[in-house]
């Protein structure tokens, strides 16, 4: 086969790509679309080197690698040929990859996948407007917290790269055990403390190692869907509690046959509707739990903001038995990317939990520990923490004004307490209708419905007010107004 001159090959020197890289590509394209037929000489790579004005080893490591994947073979004293019988189905895939590739038809899913196609995926520029549990991002010191992630001592930083604090690095264990002991009454040691990558994998977690396909679980309704998913994952059963202005009913969870092994609360504030679980309830439900040797799982996910009257102590510094698994997180108190989160447990737990994360996802990025057990060692966290209960609280006084014109449609839950409000329908109106149009107007929001676990007892909207300014509030509120008075007349 004679030698095949390329006269046309042109190399970018400003793209990003490699040369060599552009060199195998055009290469193997051309080999592909029959453009150098097989058996084909190509030039020496000296020879080639000298034509593209480049290093001979650019086009020496492009042969190798096609030579490698088959497209070429070398022939000792002869030089580099295109192989001789190339596979065809390598030609007909080249073809199509031209073509958009056709659907694939019935997938197969797992029931949790099944469980989860419909829930909404947070898209780009979804933190604004109503977006439900997203903080001040503006008003996070980042210059702050740079500095402080800047400062982290350079001759530690090999200790920060391996594998050696799977629970969590122990400085930031001692913290969160100290702010959770003062602000929230629990009782632990800095040993309980397990680190995790957000509360979401701590409820994960938990269920997996608590529960086995067909165990009997509870939890609030409406209530948190990541919980509702973390639970139904396992396989369990799970019944919903309903819940009122005290918090869920536990005269509903006495009567069911089997008891639960596990309940999920959100005793604090309850999510969404904000209602705070009364003292003689939490007193119930860790008689009940104890009676049945069931777990509680405590997710006390916001209870820094409330500008009314202090929070009660939490579930778990009541319990008297250790049936109580409190999960906390940093995503509002710092900000959501963060994914920060931790899990206090019996100690009897600690070792198994760890093993389980390890598993699911290794370690929690240490680096991001350090920072933040260091902002908060240098007393940056808890001036945040003021600063932001003073703003948040006059963002949801200037809120609940804002809704006051909503009354004719609707019912407002709010318990001076949290990030978000709730807005009930009273009068006559497509929840799903009155949502779609929000999102038109770029208005992010909840359904109130799809807290529910069962079919929806209420239907509205859920608010987050946290990351918007006033004048953002009221004009948000303003649309939705428009929206609802256009929806109660068709």
């Amino acid at each position: 086969m004679p030698l095949v001159e390329i006269p046309d090959l042109r190399l970018d020197n400003n793209s990003n790509t490699p040369l060599f890289d552009q060199l195998y590509q055009t290469l193997r394209t051309r080999v592909l679309n029959r453009l150098l037929s097989p058996g084909t000489r190509l030039p020496s790579s000296r020879k080639l080197a000298q034509q593209l004005n480049v290093a001979r080893n650019t086009v020496i490591a492009a042969y190798e690698q096609l030579i490698a994947e088959g497209y070429l073979e070398s022939k000792s004293g002869s030089g580099t040929f295109v192989t001789e019988e190339l596979p065809e189905a390598w030609f007909q895939a080249e073809a199509q990859s031209h073509s958009p590739p056709k659907p694939i038809q019935n997938i197969a899913l797992s029931n949790y996948a099944e469980a989860i196609r419909d829930e909404n995926v947070r898209k780009n520029g979804s933190n604004q407007g109503f977006t439900v549990g997203v903080p001040d991002l503006k008003g996070f010191p980042a210059r702050l917290w740079n500095k402080v992630s800047s400062s982290i001592p350079h001759a530690g930083l090999t200790e920060l790269m391996g594998f050696q604090y799977p629970q969590g690095l122990p400085e930031l264990q001692e913290v969160i055990t100290d702010y959770v002991r003062s602000s929230r009454a629990v009782r632990c040691e800095s040993d309980q403390v397990v680190i995790t990558q957000g509360a979401q994998q701590a409820l994960d977690l938990c269920a997996r190692l608590l529960l086995n396909p067909g165990d009997p679980a509870a939890m609030e309704n409406p209530g948190y869907t990541g919980a509702r998913r973390a639970l139904h994952a396992t396989g369990a059963h799970v019944t919903a509690l309903p819940v009122d202005e005290h918090g869920v009913m536990v005269s509903a969870l006495e009567q069911l046959d089997p008891p639960p092994k596990l309940v999920y609360v959100t005793p604090a504030h309850h999510y969404p509707l904000g209602s705070v679980m009364s003292l003689q309830r939490r007193t119930r439900l860790l008689n009940w739990a104890a009676t049945h040797n069931s777990w509680i799982l405590e997710d006390d996910y916001d209870s820094e903001y409330h500008y009314q009257n202090r929070p009660l102590a939490s579930l778990q510094g009541l319990c008297k038995n250790s049936r109580v698994i409190y999960i906390g997180s940093f995503s509002k108190v710092l900000f959501p990317a963060l994914r920060l989160g931790y899990t206090i447990l019996p100690k009897e737990l600690t070792n198994v939990f760890t093993q389980a994360k390890m598993e699911h996802s290794g370690e929690t990025p240490v680096h991001i520990q350090a920072t933040t057990a260091a902002f908060i060692q240098q007393g940056y966290f808890s001036k945040h923490l003021k600063r932001m209960r003073v703003l948040y609280a006059e963002k949801l006084e200037c809120m609940l004004k804002a809704c006051e014109k909503l009354t004719p449609w609707c019912k407002i839950h709010t318990h001076g307490a949290g990030m978000h409000l709730v807005i009930e329908f009273t009068a006559e109106l497509c929840e799903k209708s009155v949502y779609n149009q929000l999102v038109k107007q770029k208005v992010y929001c909840s359904k109130l419905s799809r807290y529910y676990l069962e079919e929806p007892v209420k239907s509205g909207l859920v608010l987050g007010f946290a990351n918007s300014s006033e004048e953002e509030i009221r004009t948000k509120v303003e649309q939705i107004a428009s929206t609802i008075k256009l929806a109660a007349r068709t």
